[in-house]
């Protein structure tokens, strides 16, 4: 019979979980710029979803596509998306995505940086460290 896995372990892949004990090689300078930048994007991240959950405006269709593109999208760079592709993964109307959208980048949340055929290519808005851009 196996042991459940406790997040004991000491790979460099658990070093991050509550309760794993490090090694060496995690504090390498390459795992560490990493952990670095992953700790500044979930900074972004947690300054950005406070900023929509805080704004009147925001719709909850819009909160609804904020939450699904923020796990997608970067700061430094542009990722597509096909506005049909994200109406099917959340079960919406594609007009109701597009009018979420649009107001998600006027409320520059979100930035359009180009389209590549039908899909329109974004980034999070980096200018909302400490609130409002």
């Amino acid at each position: 019979m196996t042991q459940p896995n406790t997040g004991s372990q000491t790979s460099s892949g658990t070093a991050g979980l509550r309760g794993a004990t490090p090694n060496h090689s995690d504090y390498r300078p390459s795992n560490l710029t990493t952990l670095r930048t992953e700790a500044t994007m979930l900074h972004h991240h947690d300054v950005i979803s406070r900023a929509v959950s805080t704004d009147r405006e925001i719709t909850l269709e819009a909160l609804r596509v904020f939450t699904y593109l923020s796990r997608r999208l970067h700061f430094d760079r542009s990722v597509p998306v096909l506005q049909s592709e994200l109406a099917d993964a959340l079960g919406m109307q594609r007009p109701n995505v597009n009018r979420a959208i649009k107001l998600l980048e006027t409320k520059q949340i979100l930035l359009r940086e180009s389209k590549l055929g039908r899909a329109i290519t974004f980034r999070l808005n980096p200018g909302l460290e400490g609130g409002r851009a």
